[in-house]
């Protein structure tokens, strides 16, 4: 359902679970170094609920990149919403390397906002260097045909 009936007391208070994602993406800092010769070329791949919904532009010879890229997209549900941030070092020559990741329940997103904020880095096989600078925010707003809730530019 996209509006919920919660009660405080007497009175019943909407929540609204639809609305509108703001993320942006600013920087990464004391990323990896990956190359052998010089210094990486990270990005970052944004990836909303198992889908991709943005992939920044490769940032070439630092391990400090600014990105700073937004990307606006809908949501149907914020309580069953989950971010995905995958940061990469682009290699020209072979598959690219995972530098490691930071997840996100929006749910969290309700009741407050992320402002210019360092995630740290997390991968499983080993231990992550750097950390992700991002803010996010969300809008409630009704969508009448949950299937509309699509990214867009």
């Amino acid at each position: 359902a996209v509006v919920s009936t919660q009660s405080t007391g007497d009175t019943p208070l909407q929540v609204i679970k639809s609305g509108l994602l703001d993320l942006t993406i600013h920087k990464a800092e004391n990323l990896e170094k990956c190359d052998i010769f010089g210094k990486g070329d990270p990005y970052v791949i944004a990836i909303l609920n198992g889908q991709r919904i943005r992939k920044t532009a490769v940032k070439h010879s630092t391990q400090q990149p600014s990105f700073n890229e937004t990307k606006q997209s809908l949501l149907s549900d914020i309580s069953r919403s989950h971010l995905t941030l995958n940061v990469y070092d682009e290699d020209k020559f072979g598959a690219d390397t995972f530098l490691g990741s930071v997840e996100f329940n929006l749910v969290r997103l309700r009741t407050s906002h992320l402002e210019f904020k360092a995630l740290p880095l997390e991968r499983t096989e080993k231990e992550a260097q750097g950390c992700l600078y991002i803010s996010l925010s969300f809008i409630p707003m009704p969508i009448i045909n949950p299937l509309q809730a699509k990214s867009y530019k």
